[in-house]
C-alpha cells in the first residue's frame, strides 16, 4: 500500500469516516450501524474470492434494513477505511469503535492502541524475524484477537524488516465476540494477510464460525500448512457450525521454533500470550 507522509492521509480518511458514519441511518442505534458495516464488509471481502451463499444472504438481509441513501453510504465508509489503512498496517476499526463510544465497556471491551501494539510487537518479535532467512514462513496465533491490532503490528514489523507477510506469515486469530473477529478479518483481508479467523472460545474450543482471508486462498496456504507438522488449522467451510467440544490439537510452544525436518525447513509458531 502507498505511504502517506505523517499519516495525513489517514487522518483525513478517519475524519471522513466519522462524518459519514454519524450521518448514516439516524433511525438506528450507532452500535447496530457499526456492526452492520463490519459484517457487510467482511461478507463482501470473503465472497469476492470464495463465494458463500449464507454470507451473501446475510449481506442482503442487512442492507435491506436501510433506506436507499444509507445503502449508498456504506461503500463510502469502506472507501474511507481502505484509505485510513493505506499508509501502514495498524488497527483502525478498534480505535474508531472506542472513539465513537459504541464499545461495550460494561463487558470490559477495550482495544489496545496501535502504538502500544507496535511497541509490544517490536519487543517480542523484532529479534525473531531473522529465522525467516533460513525457513519458508512463520505462523502466529492470537487467542483473543480483538480487531487484529497485535497481528497488524507484527505485519508492520515484518514489512519493515523486508519480509512479505503474504508469503512469510500465516495467522490463526480467535475471538469470542463475532464483531471483533470480523473487524480483525476485514483489516487482515485488506492488508493481504493469510489468516484463519475463528469466532469462538479459545479456552473451551467452542468454534462457531471460521473465516479465511483472500490471501489464505490465493497463497494456497491450505496445502502449505498440511506440510507443517502439528498444524492447528481448523478446516470448516460453512458459515455456521455447531459447537465443538473436542480439544484442539496440541499447539506449538509460543515463541519457539519448530524442529526442522530434512530436507525441508519447517516454519515456527509465534504467540501473543502476554
Amino acid at each position: 500500500m502507498a505511504q502517506h507522509a505523517n499519516g495525513l492521509g489517514r487522518n483525513d480518511a478517519l475524519a471522513a469516516f466519522k462524518k459519514t458514519f454519524r450521518e448514516l441511518a439516524p433511525y438506528k442505534h450507532r452500535y447496530e450501524v457499526f456492526k452492520d458495516f463490519v459484517t457487510m464488509a467482511a461478507c463482501s471481502l470473503h465472497n469476492s474470492l470464495h463465494k458463500d451463499p449464507a454470507r451473501e444472504e446475510e449481506y442482503l438481509r442487512i442492507i435491506a434494513g436501510y433506506k436507499k441513501p444509507d445503502q449508498e453510504a456504506f461503500p463510502k465508509l469502506m472507501a474511507h477505511l481502505v484509505m485510513a489503512l493505506d499508509s501502514e498496517p495498524r488497527d483502525i476499526l478498534g480505535p474508531l469503535y472506542m472513539e465513537l463510544e459504541i464499545a461495550n465497556k460494561d463487558a470490559g471491551q477495550f482495544f489496545t492502541p496501535p502504538e502500544l501494539s507496535e511497541l509490544m510487537a517490536n519487543l517480542t518479535f523484532g529479534d525473531m524475524l531473522g529465522r525467516l532467512d533460513s525457513q519458508p514462513f512463520i505462523t502466529a496465533g492470537e487467542p483473543a484477537c480483538g480487531a487484529g491490532g497485535m497481528i497488524l503490528a507484527l505485519v508492520k514489523v515484518m514489512t519493515q524488516a523486508g519480509h512479505d507477510p503474504a508469503r512469510k506469515l500465516w495467522v490463526q486469530a480467535i475471538d469470542v465476540d463475532r464483531m471483533a473477529a470480523l473487524m480483525c478479518y476485514t483489516q487482515l483481508s485488506l492488508w493481504n494477510v493469510p489468516a484463519e479467523i475463528i469466532v469462538g472460545n479459545t479456552l473451551s474450543w467452542d468454534i462457531r464460525e471460521v473465516w479465511y482471508t483472500p490471501a489464505h486462498h490465493m497463497g494456497l496456504w491450505k496445502y502449505r500448512l498440511r506440510r507443517m507438522e502439528g498444524s492447528t488449522e481448523v478446516e470448516i467451510s460453512t458459515t455456521e457450525q455447531p459447537a465443538q467440544t473436542t480439544p484442539p490439537p496440541e499447539p506449538a510452544t509460543p515463541l519457539t521454533s519448530r524442529a526442522p525436518e530434512p530436507p525441508a525447513v519447517k516454519p515456527s509458531q509465534l504467540g501473543f500470550d502476554f
